[in-house]
């Protein structure tokens, strides 16, 4: 072995096939390091790389910032998905890089289901944590295999959509002109007359009006759609003079609801609006597909949850079973 300490480090100087075999001289910071070169060449290594793999000594939260510079400012919720980011990695501890495992997630996983969390809430998690390390790895910032992608989310099972009967809308139109914010009765008669999201609706600027017909822009999957309104609906939006249409109202909203009476299901609060529009939709014989372009959906698997209330649907059940 011949190991030469110099200035700058470690100069290993060997001719591993002897007297007149190649000569091989190469510089180390550390001497370990000259050794561990020493030793592969010389066939102790069963490793084929004569370096021992580092571990990578990056904690979890260090990934996540990366992942936001690298991809994740481009996203609409880039602040709400960073925030929830950093809130799971803090609570399974924050691990270095070669400590993340599937167990961690899982372990953090079932206790946020006991403590009451949604199937929908982890579902969600699961993706988000997948998806950092997914943009990594296109990066070439992660060298291993993606510690999620083994991971299978949560099945939850179907729940029934509530919608609102015609009785319910007028009594909630009529609580929302009970309370004090004079925005909320605008947007929910949006949300039944187009089917938008709350959000969709409530952040709508004057610019997005044209000629009977709103151009929602602050879609979840970022594509625009127009919707035609009803005139006297567009008369009302065209007398508004604001840049921003409306005033925030979700809580206005809930408190009409409670005013109204109407009990919903857990986490169909504004959804109800949506549900409503899309069964009134095909309950009147409308086009799925139109109904598909309509919601935004990107593929018609999410719009054929209100099939069923087409008057027909699966009418040929009763009529070429072999009874009949």
């Amino acid at each position: 072995m011949s190991i030469k300490k110099t200035k700058n480090g470690y100069l290993v100087d060997i001719q591993p096939g002897g007297r007149g075999g190649k000569r091989i001289r190469k510089k180390f910071k550390t001497k370990i390091e000259a050794t561990q070169f020493i030793n592969w060449i010389n066939g102790k290594q069963i490793d084929p790389e004569w370096k021992p793999k580092k571990k990578d000594t990056r904690k979890l939260l260090e990934l996540i910032t990366l992942w936001k510079d690298i991809h994740g400012q481009s996203l609409k919720d880039c602040e709400n998905r960073y925030r929830w980011l950093n809130q799971i990695a803090l609570e399974i501890g924050n691990p270095a890089a070669f400590q993340i495992t599937p167990t961690l997630f899982t372990s953090w996983r079932s206790a946020r289901l006991a403590d009451g969390n949604s199937i929908s809430t982890v579902n969600n998690a699961l993706a988000y944590l997948r998806a950092v390390f997914a943009e990594l790895i296109r990066a070439d910032l992660w060298k291993e295999e993606n510690p999620f992608s083994k991971i299978r989310q949560l099945k939850k099972q179907d729940t029934e959509l509530s919608y609102l009967s015609e009785d319910q809308i007028i009594d909630l139109l009529t609580a929302a002109d009970e309370g004090k914010n004079k925005s909320t009765r605008l947007v929910i008669e949006i949300c039944l007359s187009t089917g938008a999201r709350w959000t969709e609706a409530e952040s709508l600027k004057r610019s997005q009006i044209g000629s009977h017909k709103i151009t929602f822009s602050a879609t979840k999957n970022s594509k625009n759609r127009s919707l035609p309104i009803p005139d006297c609906l567009h008369r009302k939006l065209s007398a508004i003079k604001n840049d921003h249409l409306f005033t925030p109202c979700y809580s206005a909203f809930r408190e009409a609801i409670e005013r109204a009476g109407i009990t919903l299901p857990k986490g169909q609060l504004s959804h109800v609006l949506r549900h409503t529009f899309a069964s009134s939709f095909m309950m009147n014989k409308g086009d799925i597909l139109v109904l598909q372009r309509a919601l935004g959906h990107n593929n018609l698997t999410m719009t054929m949850r209100y099939a069923h209330f087409a008057p027909e649907h699966m009418s040929q059940v009763s009529t070429l079973n072999p009874l009949c």
